[in-house]
């Protein structure tokens, strides 16, 4: 990834969108549909036919009192790239909580986009070279950062989001009793990346605890990606427990970790290569159990639509997997009646009632109708 260059470019499109007074999201986002040319060069983004727009795939928070912006890319980013991997370009990978002043002052810096084993071409074929893992905790990201002499906790995707308000109130007294504001303490140009741990947070896993735990750092202002080791330093200067490193040796060995059945109520883990590049790497139980709380319709039909349904199904307990092998059929059935494209995709509707038949459900049924069945 070409850090340095992308950010230059998100610099440059800070000053291009903010030096039209644009300071919130309704003006935000009607600036970016007339700028879509420009909004494109400064993302590295080339669109072809059938992939979405720019303006929709990155969206901006801006804080309620200082002068700071955050940009995220969208649902739609993650719901459509996968069939144009091209179109992660560097740019929007970075905007995953990245947030600049209103000069375009790179202030945070968090994680790129990064992507789970095999399902990116970066991912398909890893390099030869030395790497680390770590363990991935199942919580939410914390990106915790100094800004004008305070200190700030933001998530990826709001400066006032639930988990933020939590965060901050929990960073207040981290930080009053491990000293981070005294001469010594929590370094100008660190971007700190935390763990949020706490009973709000947990999504599958509970660990009986609260408090961050160190999962990364960025030195914002020469890119530096601090590695295993300059993490632990970090954590010992600001009191902060650092995420567990596997002992293991090759990834070959830390696959087939993953892919144990019997290894329940972890996550998984996150491979740093000595080049950089982060690969996920989850349990196949935490994946059935992800599967199995989001089972659905929609799910069903954009799992065929990627073509990695089996695959899915293969993952998950014997009971879940009858459900769901039984929900497929029916997706089936309802595609297979006779008639008009518009027959087929009426039937596809029927599959959930009225008051859980989303505009997201039609259209995927739709798409599916189209792509599966020939209408």
């Amino acid at each position: 990834m070409y850090t340095k260059s992308a950010v230059s470019h998100l610099q440059s499109f800070v000053v291009d969108c903010l030096g039209h007074g644009t300071y919130d999201r309704n003006g935000f986002h009607q600036w970016a549909r007339s700028n879509e040319d420009l909004m494109g060069e400064r993302f590295w983004y080339r669109r072809e036919t059938g992939m979405p727009p720019i303006y929709s795939l990155v969206s901006p928070s801006f804080h309620p009192e200082l002068p700071l912006v955050m940009f995220n890319y969208t649902p739609g980013a993650h719901n459509n790239l996968h069939k144009y991997p091209e179109g992660w370009t560097d740019p929007i990978r970075l905007c995953r909580g990245i947030v600049f002043d209103f000069e375009g002052r790179l202030v945070a810096l968090p994680f790129p986009k990064f992507f789970n084993y095999g399902e990116h071409p970066e991912t398909r074929e890893l390099p030869n070279e030395p790497f680390e893992a770590t363990v991935k905790m199942d919580g939410h990201l914390g990106i915790i950062f100094k800004y004008q002499g305070k200190l700030l906790l933001t998530t990826r995707g709001f400066f006032t989001s639930k988990t933020a308000v939590l965060g901050n109130r929990m960073l207040a007294e981290i930080a009053s009793a491990n000293g981070w504001l005294s001469p010594g303490g929590f370094p100008d140009d660190l971007t700190c990346l935390v763990e949020i741990i706490h009973p709000t947070t947990r999504v599958h896993t509970d660990y009986n605890q609260e408090g961050f735990v160190l999962i990364g750092g960025y030195n914002h202002r020469n890119f530096h990606d601090f590695d295993y080791a300059g993490l632990r330093l970090i954590g010992e200067q600001l009191g902060l427990p650092v995420c567990e490193r596997w002992q293991g040796e090759s990834i070959a060995e830390l696959f087939a970790l993953v892919n144990d059945p019997t290894m329940t109520g972890q996550e998984g883990f996150v491979a740093r290569f000595a080049s950089g590049l982060r690969v996920k790497f989850k349990f196949r139980s935490y994946i059935a159990k992800m599967v199995e709380s989001k089972l659905s319709y929609t799910y069903l039909m954009q799992r065929f639509l990627s073509g990695n349904l089996q695959q899915m199904l293969g993952v998950l307990p014997e009971e879940v997997h009858e459900v769901a092998t039984s929900m497929a059929g029916e997706i089936l059935i309802a595609a297979s009646v006779p008639g008009s494209a518009q027959d087929k995709w009426r039937s596809l509707y029927q599959l959930e009632p009225n008051d859980r038949s989303s505009v997201y459900f039609r259209t995927i049924c739709r798409e599916f109708a189209r792509k599966i069945c020939g209408a």
